[in-house]
């Protein structure tokens, strides 16, 4: 039996159903049921901070998929959040060594490398100004997660993602933001030339990567980015978002120095939905090196930055009105 604690979720129902389909038993632990939860699928219904809740889901299970964690754009605060994440993590980590789970697969994010990640980052890159209190977070679950591995030998691995794109995409509101701008056909700014370089996943990648980490002895105790075979400049990512739906949208570019003085204008008039920790996303280059997990996983990825933004879109339209009510209510 497989356990896939937020299975109701965006990651979580992508994960379920490719585990289904190769013939695996899933479990799934998450706050509510959605319309995602595949019906071959058992649910368990429970808040990770209740360990009753947790210890029961456990139960009969070889194999922890833990992806539930309260996102960053989500209107609970900070100090809510973290009795979540980390009591809730915690929670899954203990009653996984009670319960004798043989592995444990954990939900990380390259947002702990920070907005300025070196280039090309890997997976021992510092880690001392994590991004906002999600990255924040995001690393001190991991690091709950190594200390289990090394104190208690709960046989654990760590999956550290950028933008993941797939249907059901909604946890970033500026994303949404920009994709409604492609299809509506609206002018896109864009900063300089928009030759920053960024990565985008496609999300049946990061299902391989997640398995992989739960069948590979090689990847007991390591993280491991997950990430595209080919990153791409922010102009091509927009165009090719704009190309995918066949959009009217002109790019027009601005000066660096006029965004960094509209950036914080633009947010507190809510034009457009970013933190302010995340403003240096859009003046550095985020490229994550997936050396590690090709050459101890055997991960290929079968999808480039471009083209896994252009698979986005085209989910996000197929769904939109449902996806973008969910990302309001989030």
């Amino acid at each position: 039996m497989k356990l896939v604690t937020g299975g109701a979720g965006y990651l979580g129902s992508h994960l379920a159903k490719e585990l289904l389909s190769k013939g695996e038993k899933v479990r799934i632990y998450d706050l509510k049921k959605t319309k995602y939860v595949p019906e071959e699928a058992e649910f368990t219904q429970g808040d990770m901070r209740d360990y009753e809740s947790v210890r029961s889901s456990v139960e009969g299970v070889d194999t922890v998929f833990h992806l539930a964690f309260v996102q960053s754009h989500s209107k609970m605060d900070e100090y809510a959040s973290r009795d979540i994440n980390i009591g809730g993590t915690e929670n899954f980590l203990k009653a996984s060594v009670e319960a004798g789970v043989s592995r444990f697969v954990y939900t990380s994010t390259i947002e702990i490398y920070g907005t300025r990640p070196p280039y090309p980052c890997s997976e021992d890159a510092p880690k001392d100004n994590p991004v906002g209190w999600y990255g924040e977070q995001k690393l001190e679950a991991e690091n709950l997660v190594w200390r289990y591995y090394k104190e208690r030998g709960l046989l654990s691995s760590a999956l550290r993602m950028p933008t993941i794109c797939g249907p059901g995409y909604y946890n970033h509101r500026g994303m949404l933001q920009l994709m409604d701008r492609i299809i509506d056909g609206r002018l896109l700014p864009m900063i300089g030339r928009g030759d920053i370089y960024g990565d985008f996943v496609y999300y049946k990648d990061v299902l391989q990567g997640y398995i992989l980490c739960a069948e590979k002895e090689e990847a007991v105790g390591e993280p491991f980015n997950i990430s595209c075979e080919k990153s791409a400049t922010h102009y091509e990512l927009a165009k090719a978002m704009i190309d995918a739906v066949g959009s009217k949208s002109k790019i027009i570019h601005i000066s660096p120095a006029i965004v960094r003085i509209l950036l914080p204008v633009l947010g507190g008039l809510k034009i457009i939905d970013l933190p302010k920790y995340q403003y240096d996303y859009l003046f550095n280059h985020n490229v994550y090196a997936i050396d590690k997990a090709k050459r101890l996983l055997g991960y290929t990825p079968t999808k480039s930055a471009s083209e896994s933004a252009a698979k986005l879109i085209k989910g996000y339209i197929a769904d939109r009105e449902f996806v973008k009510k969910r990302s309001q209510n989030y």
